[in-house]
């Protein structure tokens, strides 16, 4: 055993299983399966980097999904084999784009790099000349319009094609800011709820004056039906990630939308060089491996997915029910919130003698490692990156850490 590995020993299993007889919620094969949590990873362990049980959700720093078995053998098949990557582009991007219902698709290396692609079709519309020259905009369409509540890090995707990012903040703000200088609307799905200004706004400011409008929607799926439905709304172009609902591999995104924008894109793109895409390879590895996460999620039962993950969360609340003071609620986020089962659990700090964020960072150094999130109202967990028994793990390691501070109160 690794010395720097904080392992579950058999003193520890003993006690977790003393725990178990007591409260009467956790059979052997759960303890077992909570005991064989502490050996996964190994090639990440023997870096010092410890696994975690994800009830957090598809965040890039918690590296987003795991990919399906199904994925994992596409790309593994892809690496055996030399193939026309430019072919295989606008191959897998046409099939993709039959799957969804759009115009056109291709495969990016992730959502920010379908930003920077979208944002790039639209400065340069395909022209070789502006293509080899950003990000240097001097006389092209350099202005990108976003709601000023929708600012958020990742536009510097766009920002870093050369243009300049024009804030408004009401449909009349939008309106008298488009002008001849205007490359792109650029507006983030998960934001809506923000400001004064809908996608509507967006979409029909951008239809009145032929300027393009995207939408970033990198973490709205599901729900499935977004696939097809935020083209089909109106918006020119629409991203995805690849390693989030979809369960392709991490460097991996979508662009879909208009045949003449993902071919502009497509021209800005990896492995043309002197472009701005060239740094943003996608290998025939992430393309296969993306193809095969978009069919797998067109034909699966969505509706299942969603009574699991229900369960999952009732089976966590269920364990921790009867903490002193414990409260918990399984609920579905309104607007600008992932529309899956989530879990909030909170308690009378004082009277257990434990805040959230000591909770949440004792469930993170222990074993296995449980990451979550927390907020003013309690610890907030996700349901989607759990896998069967997971849940009841969390649950344990949830139980053990209120308990053991209620004890010490």
């Amino acid at each position: 055993m690794n010395s720097f590995r904080s392992s579950w020993d058999r003193r520890r299993f003993l006690l977790a299983a003393g725990l178990a007889s007591t409260v009467g919620v956790l059979r052997p094969s759960n303890l077992y399966a909570a005991y064989l949590a502490d050996r996964h990873g190994e090639s990440y362990r023997a870096l010092g980097v410890r696994p975690l049980i994800n009830a957090g959700g598809t965040y890039t720093t918690l590296t987003g999904s795991v990919i399906s078995p199904e994925v994992r053998d596409a790309m593994a098949e892809a690496s055996r084999y030399f193939v026309p990557l430019i072919d295989l582009q606008l191959a897998v991007g046409e099939r993709i784009a039959k799957i969804a219902g759009v115009e056109a698709a291709m495969v990016t290396c992730g959502a920010t790099s379908s930003i920077a692609l979208a944002t790039a079709a639209c400065v340069t519309q395909g022209d070789p000349e502006k293509i080899q020259r950003i990000p240097d905009t001097t006389g092209m369409k350099n202005e990108v319009i976003m709601v000023k509540s929708h600012r958020m890090g990742f536009d510097h995707a766009a920002r870093s094609i050369g243009t300049k990012i024009i804030e408004v903040e009401t449909p009349e703000e939008l309106e008298k800011a488009i002008n001849e200088k205007t490359a792109m609307l650029l507006f983030v799905h998960i934001f809506e709820s923000r400001g004064k200004i809908n996608r509507n706004h967006f979409i029909a400011a951008g239809k009145r004056h032929n300027v393009p409008v995207f939408n970033d929607a990198a973490a709205e799926l599901p729900p499935a039906t977004n696939l097809s439905a935020i083209v089909g709304e109106g918006f020119d172009l629409v991203g995805f990630s690849g390693g989030k609902g979809l369960r392709g591999p991490q460097a991996s995104g979508i662009l879909l939308g208009r045949k003449d924008l993902i071919d502009a894109a497509h021209k800005n793109n990896n492995p043309f060089s002197d472009t701005i895409g060239r740094a943003m390879k996608v290998g025939k590895e992430e393309i296969m491996g993306l193809l095969k996460a978009v069919e797998i999620y067109h034909q699966r039962d969505h509706d299942a997915d969603q009574k699991q993950w229900r369960g999952f969360m009732e089976r966590i609340a269920k364990m921790v029910g009867d903490v002193p003071s414990i409260q918990s609620e399984v609920y579905i986020p309104g607007p600008g919130g992932h529309p899956v089962p989530y879990l909030r659990v909170k308690w009378d700090q004082r009277k257990v003698g434990l805040t959230y964020s000591e909770c949440s960072e004792a469930l993170q150094e222990g074993e296995p490692r449980v990451d979550l999130n927390t907020s003013d109202n309690g610890l907030e967990l996700a349901s989607y990156n759990l896998f069967p028994g997971e849940e009841r793990i969390v649950g344990m390691r949830l139980r053990e850490v209120l308990l053991a501070a209620a004890k010490k109160a």
